[in-house]
């Protein structure tokens, strides 16, 4: 509803703090929460002051911890983009190579080159981790950024694919780990690989009813999303997997149709 969308914006941008970023849990600027609310606002269609933005993200690419980075660099190829030297693509495929498959698919957006061939190149090195074994016990983030790395790449992902689904929770919602209650980002994650990498008529990729349900129940009096429907509040990394959830629960036939035509030549 037109309503629920303006409360939403009208939350995340009542976390804007002075230096142009965003709060945190702590009620201070933080680049990883700057970044999920800079995602819910895009993704809300709403209005933000972006200068103040780039320059508080900017401070974050060569310094702090390496997930803050990431999320710095991601902003900034939308909002300050300039061309990378090969140097530069190839650090960020680097950075990540063999080791985290959840990096590697940011590195992607961070390098600016999605595209199949990197694809294949950056998912041939997860093949060989998924090959050791142990991918069951992944997280589900995890889990959901190898089988994107192989839509992109054109590959199939099958063993993957079946974890996902054995993620789902009775009543609605995927957890994010095993054996574990359902939580937002695994329902957001799970949903968008699931979506875009298994056939929507498939038996094993359940209705949204009980998705939308549970995603609905994490919605807080804050008008924020939290992680959980028993969260104590909502934040706005949340929000952002709550937004996604929503998408992923349209009719799935328009959705694939549209990430067909999203994918790259």
């Amino acid at each position: 509803m037109p309503e629920a969308r303006v409360g939403i914006a009208e939350a995340l941008l009542r976390l804007r703090n002075y230096d142009g970023g965003f709060a945190g849990l702590a009620g201070e600027s933080d680049p990883y929460y700057s970044f999920f609310t800079w995602l819910g606002l895009r993704a809300l269609g709403a209005d933000y002051e972006r200068s103040g933005l780039v320059r508080y993200m900017a401070a974050h690419i060569k310094r702090g911890k390496t997930v803050d980075a990431v999320c710095a660099r991601v902003l900034m190829r939308v909002e300050a983009p300039r061309p990378l030297s090969i140097v530069e693509r190839w650090d960020c495929v680097r950075r990540f190579l063999g080791s985290d498959v959840y990096g590697a698919l940011l590195s992607l957006f961070c390098a600016g080159v999605v595209s199949p061939r990197t694809a294949r190149m950056i998912w041939w090195a997860q093949k060989m981790m998924l090959r050791s074994g142990g991918y069951e016990r992944w997280p589900t983030p995890r889990l959901a950024a190898a089988a994107l790395l192989a839509w992109l790449a054109g590959e199939q992902c099958g063993a993957v694919i079946a974890v996902l689904q054995a993620r789902r929770c009775a009543g609605g919602g995927y957890a994010s780990a095993a054996c574990a209650r359902p939580d937002l980002l695994g329902t957001a994650v799970a949903r968008l690989a699931l979506l875009l990498c298994a056939r929507v008529d498939e038996a094993g990729m359940p209705s949204a009813a009980e998705d939308l349900a549970f995603c609905e129940a994490c919605w807080m009096d804050d008008c924020l999303f939290g992680a959980t429907p028993d969260a104590a509040r909502g934040d706005a990394e949340h929000t952002f997997y709550g937004l996604l959830t929503l998408g992923t629960c349209r009719d799935p036939r328009w959705d694939m149709g549209r990430c067909a035509q999203a994918r790259l030549p």
